[in-house]
């Protein structure tokens, strides 16, 4: 069988264009799609990605608190005890005579490591002025000793003045617990 010159063009054309588009088809097409999608996926990433950034540095400064934390606790002396102290700022703070009840010290053990003692005192028919000056005094105080929880209500016989109960709370290193660093990171 014997093509005509037009025929053989026309054979050559279509197969140019079979293969043309065979090409876009399995390799310019797909290749379109992946440039598409990465365009897409790669500032939802770069956003992932700041977050995770900022989680790390995060989690890094709440790893140095601790850190902190720690090495404030192991420095605390051991011959520290919390009701004196307590004892002490509430009559540097004027409010002996407010004093309704002091509970005796409650101990607790936290994990293997540390050990809490709170301290619950209840005072009665003092100004809104006295009990901040005696919570900032608490909070400044160059010991570990922190408000771990307070409750303000209004004196009942007058509407002036406040009764609060303070727990405050201190932690140590365990008796039986060898000071010791922790790894590095």
């Amino acid at each position: 069988m014997q093509l005509t010159r037009r025929e053989l063009w026309l054979a050559a054309g279509l197969g140019a264009f079979a293969v043309a588009w065979a090409t876009f088809a399995f390799c310019v097409s797909p290749a379109l799609e992946r440039i598409k999608t990465l365009n897409r996926v790669i500032p939802e990433k770069q956003g992932q990605l700041e977050l995770l950034g900022a989680k790390v540095a995060e989690f890094a400064a709440l790893r140095d608190g601790i850190e902190g934390l720690r090495r404030e606790i192991a420095s605390q002396e051991e011959t520290f005890e919390l009701l004196p102290f307590v004892d002490s700022l509430i009559e540097k703070c004027g409010l002996s005579q407010k004093r309704v009840s002091m509970a005796p010290p409650e101990t607790s053990q936290l994990g293997s490591d540390y050990v809490e003692t709170v301290v619950t005192v209840e005072i009665e028919r003092v100004t809104d002025l006295e009990l901040y000056n005696f919570l900032l005094k608490l909070q400044s105080a160059k010991v570990l000793a922190n408000t771990k929880r307070l409750y303000i209500k209004k004196n009942l016989t007058d509407a002036n003045l406040l009764d609060a109960e303070v727990d405050i709370s201190n932690l140590k290193l365990s008796a039986d617990r060898p000071i010791m660093s922790s790894p590095a990171p």
